[in-house]
């Protein structure tokens, strides 16, 4: 993870902050240096660090920035300090390329450095400003808004969005206007795929579009990003009995050894003495993190907890998700349901659709999970239609050599392939979080609809995935 220094203070510098926040990248650590108390701005996300003292200190700068730094930014309304700061800068580094925002004239001898690019706050306001008058030019950067309604974003090679038909892309409240391929101009139609290195030009709400631009952004090996950084396993040892906890806190702590999460937050409610206490007190893992309640005896905190500790996937059991599937799915975070086997005793992962639901969008997650945690995978197709095969197919097989996965797709058109799996309890079981599976209907075991009929499957492993918007 590459980290950038950030040195901020003024006005304009809490805007710009609220803003990176808002767009910030999980790929980088942002280091924030200020004078004044950053506090009000409530930034709590795992990739940011605040440091409270005056930049213009050299040797207070000097101890704070050690390592290797990426990038500096200077954002300060002080043309003196901002100067002070940028000498200091580089008495620590002589070619880390600098970002020094302006709203005042720079000085020539500070052109001379090949490694800093200035940004001209008056220039950029004047351009908006200028957009405001009638019969002027509009450019690329100042149509519509200008808050973010227009994006562009290149699709890096292992995106969540490579090899994904346009037709199996929910595009609600934004759309994809343009396709720049190399240099062809490629106008979207639902039989589309995207591929690496394309170029998406986007149109939409700018809240709606930030949510696009991580998902694009989405590389394999980040589960359980982008969703977040951490896993969070809930206990309550009121209502758990000691095996099911017990078998909570192995499966968490094995899930952890194998996915690229930074930190395991344990929350126990009503702890009671006993060798399940005994253990979560005697783990000493810098990642991972035990919190014993004392004075909360139900789920009602859970909600806050995701939000504040940059959860990317929760972990619970059999009993406890199906008491409060409703409440899991309000979450929209990924949920993993164990199941009475050990998850070190998983041998594959396995998709079963019958082409109803969205599995394009979910595949980036499915592999990467199978991917880190070294099994293999294998998608039941049974759809007596035929009607989206060949595209799932495509989908599938193009990813196959990216996450280095063999995925053995099965087309399955007289037997319902749950049937045959219902036996097996060595499956971790993929499925879609939508609300079918938080509404309770008699008769979902008729559906043609596969994923309504994962209880199923319910002895294995399930990760349920929310949809996306």
């Amino acid at each position: 993870m590459k980290k950038i220094l950030v040195i901020a203070d003024g006005a304009l510098s809490k805007h710009f902050l609220r803003r990176l926040f808002e767009n910030r990248s999980n790929l980088h650590h942002y280091m924030v240096v200020s004078k004044n108390s950053l506090s009000d701005l409530n930034i709590n996300a795992e990739n940011f660090s605040f440091h409270e003292f005056d930049p213009t200190s050299k040797s207070k700068l000097s101890v704070a920035v050690q390592g290797y730094f990426s990038q500096f930014m200077i954002v300060c309304d002080d043309k003196d300090e901002s100067v002070e700061i940028y000498k200091n800068l580089r008495e620590i580094s002589k070619t880390t390329d600098i970002i020094l925002c302006c709203l005042w004239s720079v000085d020539e001898w500070m052109k001379e450095d090949r490694h800093i690019e200035f940004v001209d706050a008056k220039e950029i306001l004047a351009s908006r400003l200028i957009h405001h008058l009638p019969d002027m030019p509009a450019y690329a950067d100042n149509i519509g808004f200008g808050e973010g309604e227009i994006m562009e974003v290149k699709v890096p090679i292992g995106s969540s969005y490579m090899y994904r038909h346009l037709s199996q892309i929910q595009q609600r409240k934004w759309k994809i206007a343009l396709i720049y391929r190399q240099n062809e101009i490629i106008l979207p139609s639902p039989s589309v795929m995207i591929r690496p290195n394309d170029t998406l030009l986007t149109v939409g709400d700018p809240n709606v579009l930030r949510n696009v631009f991580r998902s694009i952004k989405r590389e394999k090996g980040q589960f359980p990003n982008p969703f977040g950084n951490n896993i969070y396993t809930f206990i309550d040892m009121k209502k758990m009995s000691k095996q099911r906890v017990a078998k909570l806190i192995e499966d968490s702590l094995m899930l952890h050894s194998k996915l690229n999460n930074k930190r395991l937050i344990i929350k126990v409610v009503n702890p009671t003495l006993g060798a399940n206490l005994r253990l979560l007190k005697s783990i000493d893992d810098k990642n991972i993190t035990v919190m014993l309640d004392y004075f909360v005896n139900d789920n009602s905190h859970i909600a806050g907890d995701t939000a504040n500790y940059d959860i990317g996937l929760i972990v619970t059991d059999n009993k406890y998700f199906f008491a409060y599937k409703k409440l899991f799915y309000q979450l929209f975070i990924p949920v993993l349901k164990i199941g009475t086997n050990s998850l070190l005793d998983i041998s594959e992962g396995v998709i079963v659709t019958s082409g109803d639901e969205n599995i394009e969008s979910q595949s980036a997650v499915i592999l990467d999970c199978c991917s880190q945690m070294g099994i293999g995978m294998k998608l039941f197709y049974y759809d007596s239609k035929n009607s989206e095969e060949k595209a799932i197919n495509e989908h599938f097989e193009s990813l196959n050599t990216l996450f280095e996965k063999n995925i053995d797709i099965q087309n399955v058109k007289d037997k319902n392939p749950l049937l045959e799996l219902s036996s097996r309890t060595d499956l971790l079981h993929f499925v879609s979080f939508d609300e079918s599976i938080v509404n309770f209907n008699f008769f979902r075991f008729l559906s043609l609809n596969l994923n309504k009929q994962y209880k199923t499957l319910s002895e294995n492993a399930q990760l349920f995935i929310p949809i996306e918007n």
